[in-house]
């Protein structure tokens, strides 16, 4: 058996059906034959540094602001918020498996 190869794309799979097919795979249930391509949704990141985190709370205290059409005065709220905010999905990131298989 030949093994599968690797597309362009980092996170696509491309396997071909012939090579891979069981003896009876015209007899099978659909399940049992190979798909074409298998689509992952693992990524790899690093870990935020000081600054692009900062940049990040920066950009979304911005949509905040932008949201609320940049009235004076919330501006510590809208930072705190976006604080927590990506605290809060950077908490969520890293307590995802980093291997999982989903369909």
């Amino acid at each position: 058996m030949r093994p599968a190869r690797k597309s362009s794309s980092e996170h696509v799979v491309k396997i071909d059906p012939a090579l891979n097919r069981p003896a009876n795979a015209d007899e099978s249930v659909p399940e049992a034959l190979v798909p074409d391509v298998i689509h992952t949704n693992v990524q790899r990141s690093a870990p935020d540094t000081p600054q692009t985190r900062w940049q990040r709370i920066a950009r979304r205290a911005y949509e905040l602001a932008q949201q609320r059409g940049f009235a004076p005065g919330a501006e510590l709220s809208d930072w705190l918020r976006a604080e927590k905010e990506i605290d809060v999905a950077d908490q969520q990131r890293q307590a995802a498996p980093e291997n999982q298989i989903t369909g």
